[in-house]
């Protein structure tokens, strides 16, 4: 009896060392699996353009081709920033990062290691978290700009105050109902607001429909083609916690004037102001006269803008902190 207790101990034991290490072997394995996503694939070889009626011209082209794009690091600009909540002026730091970026063409998600084909994208991000007496509004942007056409492929916007928060999405997508040259897009807009709720607003057969935040890389982009207009049918900007107007309106890019010095924060720079001629509110840009352009002060809406600090890195490196921030200050 003694004999068969004592086997049966040790397959007890064996069975719960085995088990054991078969918990550390899928544990061990979880975590590669998980280093591994986080992990930016290389793009595959084959890089697409998708088909684009819309005339673009070489010098268009100039700033999405600039070399500084290709290192792989993140353009992470800080501006000193003010807006209107509640019939007052706040103030608040606003962050722009810009970075190049592979696409899904189909998906417009970020590209896979084994995608067959990828399309050549800018990430173009807004951060924002503006002080209010009880509590902070914070908005999110987002938009993916097919390089080097800049054709917009998709715009993300959210805005969080503690009553709520708003979402909505742009999405440019090939419809099989209509013609190759035309394009269609779709708008979508998630609102806690009771006269809003859940909307979607597609726009059908409509070709060369831009977001208003967009604006801020196609500002530069005039400036590195030499002044060349841009044309538009201008959505309204996202930025805000209520439903957008759907409802695209006329607009012109162009520039202003000669090349002048200005000063901001980060020092003073040759600029050229570019304009948004249009219906809707006033919007002004004041780009960097040379290479690589950078947006140096603007007015969009109620958002007023001076450029404070710039730098270059992989702020998805936890290992690489920012110049600009302290460690755990970020917002």
């Amino acid at each position: 009896m003694t004999t068969r207790f004592s086997r049966f101990c040790s397959y007890r034991l064996a069975a719960a060392r085995i088990t054991s290490l078969l918990l550390v072997a899928a544990g061990a394995s979880a975590q590669e699996k998980s280093a591994a996503e986080q992990t930016t694939p290389t793009p595959p070889a084959h890089k697409i353009q998708l088909e684009n009626n819309r005339p673009v011209s070489d010098a268009w082209k100039a700033f999405s081709e600039l070399p500084i794009w290709e290192d792989g690091l993140s353009e992470m600009s800080y501006y000193d920033a003010t807006c209107r909540l509640y019939d007052k002026t706040r103030r608040f730091t606003r962050v722009h990062l810009m970075n190049r970026q592979y696409m899904h063409p189909i998906h417009h998600v970020k590209a896979k290691k084994d995608d067959e084909a990828v399309l050549p994208a800018f990430k173009f991000v807004i951060a924002e978290e503006v002080p209010t007496e009880n509590y902070n509004y914070r908005f999110l942007t987002t938009a993916f700009l097919e390089r080097p056409s800049l054709r917009p492929m998709k715009v993300s916007a959210s805005s969080q105050e503690w009553c709520g928060h708003t979402f909505k999405i742009l999405d440019w997508e090939r419809r099989k109902e209509f013609p190759p040259k035309d394009w269609s897009l779709d708008i979508a807009c998630y609102s806690y607001f009771g006269d809003e709720g859940d909307r979607w607003f597609p726009l059908t057969g409509r070709s060369f429909v831009d977001a208003y935040e967009c604006l801020f890389l196609y500002a530069r982009a005039v400036v590195a083609s030499g002044g060349e207009e841009r044309p538009m049918h201008l959505l309204n900007s996202l930025r805000s916690n209520h439903m957008p107007d759907p409802n695209p309106l006329d607009a012109t890019l162009r520039v202003q004037g000669t090349s002048r010095n200005v000063t901001v924060p980060l020092g003073t720079v040759s600029a050229t102001r570019v304009v948004l001629e249009w219906a809707g509110g006033p919007a002004w840009f004041d780009v960097e006269t040379a290479p690589p352009h950078r947006l140096l002060a603007f007015r969009a809406g109620d958002v007023d803008a001076k450029l404070k600090f710039v730098e270059r890195r992989a702020y998805w490196n936890r290992n690489e902190p920012s110049g600009f921030y302290k460690p755990g200050q970020a917002p």
